[in-house]
């Protein structure tokens, strides 16, 4: 019987902890491990001021404390859109539509011939239960939560390489199953790196 009640006491007081502390183990783990991995479309790309659009996916240069990163978006002498964060540039790939007139920010651009370009996700392994979590905006809140990863990896036949990685947010609802993966902004999701090796040799 002691050991009865003391299995049940370890049992609750390990799931006390999961629901405090889930999200922490959970990140933890992402470190090491994440399954379901996903080949996503790569084209069509647009900028459209604040993030880029990649298939039919918009994907938020907000960083997870909700600042902008510190990402610069410009054009070259042959209208090739550029990309430069920490002093690095990387050309992406021509821009196809006018500039708008009215000052719209949306730049569609194609990658380069001989650029290779993978989108990929994958998902946290573990999720978390959240029974605290209440939203009086909505008639009801998700029952469990986990992290979704985005990379986008560019490579040119130059050796420059971009290299971006986001992790968004998926919530569970009982009568409809798991959401879209967001940007919540909500210090949790966001850009989380950008990586930019510069050529090693010229075309």
């Amino acid at each position: 019987m002691i050991v009865v009640i003391r299995s049940l006491i370890i049992a609750l007081a390990l799931g006390v902890a999961w629901v405090y502390a889930g999200r922490q183990l959970a990140l933890f783990l992402d470190r090491f491990i994440t399954i379901g991995v996903t080949s996503l479309p790569v084209s069509p790309l647009e900028y459209d001021g604040g993030s880029l659009l990649i298939g039919k996916l918009q994907m938020t240069f907000g960083k997870t404390d909700n600042l902008n990163y510190d990402l610069c978006v410009q054009f070259d002498s042959r209208n090739r859109v550029l990309l430069s964060t920490g002093g690095r540039f990387f050309t992406m790939g021509p821009r196809t539509n006018p500039v708008d007139p009215s000052g719209r920010p949306e730049i569609d651009l194609i990658s380069e011939p001989g650029d290779k370009l993978s989108f990929t996700a994958v998902r946290s392994a573990l999720g978390w239960p959240t029974p605290l979590e209440f939203n009086i905006m909505i008639s009801h809140s998700p029952w469990w939560k986990r992290y979704v990863y985005y990379r986008l990896v560019w490579n040119k036949p130059s050796g420059a390489k971009l290299e971006m990685l986001w992790r968004y947010e998926q919530d569970y609802y009982a009568a409809t199953g798991w959401t879209e993966p967001l940007m919540m902004w909500n210090s949790q999701t966001g850009l989380l790196r950008v990586d930019i090796r510069p050529e090693t040799s010229r075309p």
